[in-house]
């Protein structure tokens, strides 16, 4: 067997493969003796037919099953005396079986990048951290006492900012709906039926609730907003739309008072400090899980950009195309129409692309750190994460294993544990500095319209 290796690029080798034809002769003879014993051919007892007769009846079959078995036993053999080790199952680019029945091979291994891992160990990075304060704790009480309030009509006024309107409306643009125009766009901005719209400054259509202050019960009135050219939905953008509003009710939230009495409402004995005490607690503990995955995440990219790791294109290709239908089904169950999706695809592509080199890098690099910190799973580890999968997913444990095992996925679960626990090492002897909070405006992903989803949005 002669063997020249080509290095295609980084990580990628073209194994040239040619097998002498002495070589398919003891395969064909091996596959005909087991058809030869098999075979049931008209005119002669099973297993009792002419060598002739088998091959010219199985003739197709038997030179498929031989050049299949030649391939995988020669793959194996140079992997095995080249010591390349595959990250992924080799390819077959071209085969060609001659006249004289030698066969020439073109093999396509994909290789793991080699890390050079310079100190990994305390790594700095710094985090903004926030605290639960008075203001934060009285602003969740005023949100739980908005909740909670009652409604009461208003009949002797018209429309003030901060009212609760029960109205229609429906916005036009030079006589069209905007829904006939454009049916992906949200219904708070094409119009809604009995809808409630509280009056507040910008939202969700800038300048449509001042434009109502004053509206009485049962009277109609036109309003003209043009958009602003940064407002968060493109289609709207620098448009003039013409809003007809007719108000049905006039509403206010009666509010009660923040007190004992308050609280025992929510939990019988319950009182305003114990609760107040509780909503710390709670903030508190959310507030300190942003944080540690914030963590995470600014680790994650200190890594990405302290250690070079040189991903093969084809994995990169694999896990682009995986990443990409993730997104977009994330997206369909949100209810993001197929149109907008396409409206977007390029964005998706090179989102779902950067996402996955990404993610192939960082676990490559979590590898290499396992690897020289000899690090393993153990069999309590194991059974632990495939029991917490079986209650997530509701699934006896010995089925779940069952199910796991026949789709080939336990490595990858053992992988997954391994990677997160060199990730947990990183993360202990990190240096994280915390940061006070900056004060960040409010982002896109707070407004109200519904957008489309890649793997960098951070929610």
């Amino acid at each position: 067997m002669n063997v020249t290796t080509e290095q295609k690029e980084k990580c990628i080798i073209d194994l040239h493969i040619e097998l002498p034809p002495e070589r398919f002769e003891q395969e064909w003879k091996r596959v005909v003796d087991s058809y030869q014993r098999a075979a049931a051919i008209p005119g002669f007892r099973k297993g009792k037919a002419p060598r002739a007769a088998v091959e010219k009846k199985y003739a197709k079959e038997m030179r498929e099953e031989a050049v299949e078995h030649l391939i995988k036993n020669a793959v194996q053999e140079v992997l095995k005396d080249k010591k390349i080790a595959p990250a992924q199952h080799p390819k077959l680019q071209e085969q060609h079986l001659g006249e004289d029945q030698s066969l020439r091979l073109v093999i396509q291994v994909v290789t793991a990048p080699e890390i050079e891992l310079p100190e990994y160990r305390g790594i700095e990075v710094a985090v903004e951290k926030s605290q639960v304060d008075e203001a934060r704790v009285q602003e969740y009480l005023e949100k739980m006492r908005e909740d909670t309030a009652a409604f009461t009509n208003v009949e002797d006024r018209g429309l003030q900012m901060g009212d609760f309107a029960v109205l229609d409306y429906e916005g036009t643009v030079e006589g069209k709906s905007l829904l006939e125009l454009d049916a992906d766009l949200s219904v708070s901005f094409v119009g809604r039926r009995n809808g409630w719209l509280r009056l507040e400054e910008d939202r969700p259509i800038p300048g449509l609730a001042e434009a109502l202050v004053g509206l009485k019960p049962l009277e109609t009135r036109e309003c003209k907003i043009t958009f602003p050219h940064d407002f968060s939905e493109e289609k709207l953008r620098g448009v003039e739309v013409t809003y007809k509003v007719t108000l049905h009710e006039i509403k206010v939230r009666e509010l009660v008072p923040l007190d004992d009495a308050f609280a025992a409402k929510l939990e019988p004995e319950l009182t305003l400090e114990k609760l107040k005490e509780n909503i710390r607690g709670y903030m508190q503990q959310m507030m300190d899980s942003t944080f540690h995955q914030n963590v995470r995440m600014a680790l994650r990219k200190e890594l990405l950009l302290k250690i070079p790791c040189e991903v093969p294109s084809t994995m990169i290709e694999q896990e682009t195309a995986s990443l990409l239908q993730e997104i977009i089904k994330d997206n369909q169950n949100r209810g993001v129409s197929d149109e907008e999706i396409r409206a977007h695809q390029e964005q998706l592509m090179s989102s779902a692309k950067q996402g996955a080199q990404e993610k192939l890098q960082f676990n490559y690099i979590l590898g290499a750190i396992a690897a020289k910190e000899a690090l393993e799973v153990t069999p309590d580890e194991m059974s632990e994460h495939l029991l917490r999968l079986s209650k997530r997913y509701q699934m006896p444990a010995q089925k779940l294993i069952k199910e796991l095992s026949k789709r080939g996925a336990l490595g990858h679960i053992q992988e997954e544990i391994l990677l997160g626990k060199a990730f947990d090492l990183l993360i202990a002897q990190a240096k994280v500095t915390e940061l006070p909070p900056s004060n960040k405006a409010t982002s896109q992903h707070e407004q109200e319209h519904e957008h489309v989803h890649g793997p960098h949005c951070n929610h």
